[in-house]
């Protein structure tokens, strides 16, 4: 059959909350998506990863449950509930099957609203994140990202190690992630998806129990906006490893830019995996390596293009000087 086009609804909830909503009654679930504004970027400095380590800690505990009851009633209920941090946003995913969707609701209005932050859930998640901060910082990948983000960035909150460091997330406290989670759950700058079986009636009613209590206190202030230092410098550090690690990036452009889907259908040419440009070149003509990409990555204080690549250390000034000429050739030629 051919492709149904989706529609999107915009649902306001009686009390004034905005949600998309695309109706799907051919399985009874509902998948629910919301975002705000506030991620790393408004960490305070010195605490770098406590967006993360609050969105680990949400769905350990809340209201009356503590963490082991929490989690059993998303289990027993087949729920999935978890949030996440990025740079710039934060945000929360909800799925669950229509006949428990009011209690999917209910939990998901009790992590926003009254997370617990127990010293059992805190030490858990606390050592979970520093084994891998501690892992992480030791692979190639980890290490270019981060030089290359730090050096782009030297006097801006996106130079920081997104996801902090062994040292940081040590110093972060329970009454830290409350403050954290109540400055950044706020209606002001919350953005609202839901696809599945449910009607706008119906939404309108779990929008007001779930999002109606969260304070309406402005969102924390967007990054300012960033220029990129050190554009065309080479970082190189050494490391006793058989594969190098290269990660590259410049200026892109915004989200709202009249250019932005002829930008994205360059980038598709470009680095969009077998067929491209630079896969095409790279890989299937000369082996150099398994997988090289690039992509759009649009953030509040500055727009970019990342790519990178990994291939053996005796190949990596070649590999350099192709991604170089590929991308040249494509700017003067288009």
């Amino acid at each position: 059959g051919g492709a149904e086009a989706i529609e999107i609804q915009r649902v306001v909830s009686p009390g004034g909350i905005e949600a998309w909503l695309v109706e799907d009654h051919k399985n009874p679930i509902i998948t629910l998506s919301v975002s705000f504004e506030g991620g790393a970027a408004a960490e305070p400095e010195g605490k770098e990863g406590l967006a993360d380590m609050t969105a680990a800690l949400l769905d350990e505990g809340a209201g009356p449950y503590d963490s082991e009851a929490f989690r059993r009633r998303l289990e027993d209920r087949v729920i999935g509930l978890g949030f996440n941090a990025g740079r710039d946003g934060f945000g929360a995913r909800l799925r669950t099957l229509t006949e428990y969707s009011e209690e999917a609701f209910e939990l998901l209005r009790l992590a926003m609203t009254e997370p617990r932050f127990d010293t059992e859930p805190v030490a858990r998640i606390r050592a979970q994140i520093v084994s891998g901060l501690k892992r992480s910082a030791t692979r190639p990948q980890t290490i270019a990202s981060r030089t290359w983000w730090r050096a782009a960035f030297p006097d801006h909150p996106y130079g920081r190690p997104s996801g902090g460091t062994a040292e940081t997330i040590a110093r972060i406290t329970a009454a830290d992630m409350k403050a954290f989670a109540s400055q950044v759950l706020t209606r002001d700058g919350m953005e609202i998806g839901v696809v599945g079986d449910i009607g706008p009636e119906r939404l309108g009613i779990l929008l007001d129990s779930t999002f109606g209590v969260l304070p309406d206190t402005p969102a924390p202030e967007a990054p300012d906006a960033a220029t990129l230092s050190a554009a065309g410098e080479t970082f190189v550090i050494e490391e006793p490893v058989p594969q190098s690690v290269v990660v590259f990036g410049h200026r892109g452009i915004p989200r709202d830019d009249p250019d932005r889907f002829a930008a994205a259908i360059l980038m598709e040419i470009m680095a969009g995996g077998f067929g491209s440009r630079l896969t095409e070149e790279i890989r299937e003509k000369r082996g150099l390596t398994y997988g090289i990409y690039a992509y759009s990555l649009p953030l509040e204080g500055a727009q970019m293009i990342m790519g990178g690549v990994s291939t053996r250390n005796d190949k990596v000034a070649e590999t350099v000087r192709l991604v170089r000429e590929i991308w040249a050739g494509m700017a003067e030629a288009g």
